[in-house]
């Protein structure tokens, strides 16, 4: 690797100004996994086309399509053999590969400040080793998950919430937390979700603050429980060999623009949550704010299980290695 993984942004302007104009244009190819409806794509498209626009005579970035491309669960396994350069998407979609890329659930701060403890270097590490794939940038910081449901769960009179038997949609990622809380874990992805609701295949569905009144979803879904519980972790991911045959110039570029739009997509989650907030209200879904008994217990699904389930999917020296760089990440 030529340029090294805790540069910051002054750093990269100085290799950029440097030797801009000498780097031969590379184009690196791309898939995304996220439906072009999710208001997440819209973080993902604004990246492209920023390197595309300012990278010329640099570095590009062409855009293959999505799963009708490549399958969903086929385009991290796509990137790790070079097929394709680039993978623009959750990362919960590949825990079962990559069990690592768990870890960024855990932390509850913007892009930046997990950058700057050193998240990004640890994970890139990890992935380097297992796959062959290095991460560039976490587009998910600034939105959360929390449950929408069709029918009111049972709350008892002194506000614990009861999910038992319900059938939610999850990914693979929230098991533990779904066995904790006794859910049903419906495996179904985002595209899928309106005609699942349709069909009464689940009684909701666990997923982003942001989203879905503009997939339409708030035709079927009457409520949204809070507290939420854990942080998004969409990102952008690249095959390893590409990224290490990028010239330090436009491995600069490349870093300097993600960075930008990590933080670019924080601030639009920010503002996307309130879009969601006022048309889900408009429609009528009504908002239950969990206190005392039924909090506690949505959070400790999710925080009592995580660390315990990534030992067992990792190894007990991972979590050793990679929890104090979250708690740090956290305590920033």
């Amino acid at each position: 690797m030529k340029l090294a993984r805790g540069l910051g942004a002054a750093s990269i302007a100085l290799i950029m100004g440097a030797g801009i104009a000498s780097a031969e244009q590379v184009t690196l190819s791309a898939v995304y996994s996220l439906p072009p409806s999710n208001d997440l794509f819209r973080s993902y498209i604004n990246f492209v086309e920023d390197v595309n626009a300012n990278g010329q005579g640099l570095l590009q970035i062409e855009l293959r399509g999505g799963v009708e491309a490549i399958p969903r669960n086929e385009q991290l396994s796509a990137t790790s053999l070079g097929i394709i350069d680039i993978y623009m998407g959750p990362a919960g979609y590949y825990h079962g590969q990559l069990p690592e890329l768990a870890v960024i659930d855990a932390a509850s701060v913007p892009a930046a400040k997990m950058r700057a403890a050193g998240v990004h270097d640890a994970l890139d590490e990890a992935m380097r080793a297992k796959m062959g794939i290095s991460l560039l940038g976490l587009m998910g910081t600034g939105y959360a998950f929390q449950f929408y449901t069709i029918a009111e769960p049972p709350i008892s009179a002194d506000g614990d919430i009861d999910f038992s038997g319900m059938r939610i949609r999850g990914g693979p990622s929230y098991d533990a937390m779904y066995s904790a809380l006794d859910i049903i874990r419906v495996d179904i992805p985002a595209g899928d979700i309106f005609t699942a609701l349709e069909r009464s295949v689940v009684d909701g569905i666990g997923f982003t603050t942001i989203g879905v009144s503009s997939a339409g979803w708030q035709e079927f879904l009457r409520y949204r429980i809070f507290p939420t519980w854990r942080q998004g972790n969409t990102i952008i991911a690249m095959n390893a060999a590409a990224r290490d045959r990028l010239t330090p110039e436009q491995e600069a570029f490349l870093l300097e623009m993600m960075m930008k739009h990590e933080m670019l997509a924080y601030n639009m989650a920010k503002e996307l949550e309130a879009v969601d907030t006022e048309a889900l209200a408009a429609a009528g879904v009504t908002d239950i704010f969990l206190e005392g008994p039924g909090a506690e217990r949505v959070t400790a699904a999710f925080q009592d299980t995580f660390w315990v389930a990534m030992e067992e999917s990792t190894s007990v020296e991972f979590v050793a290695n990679f929890r104090p760089v979250i708690d740090a990440a956290n305590e920033m």
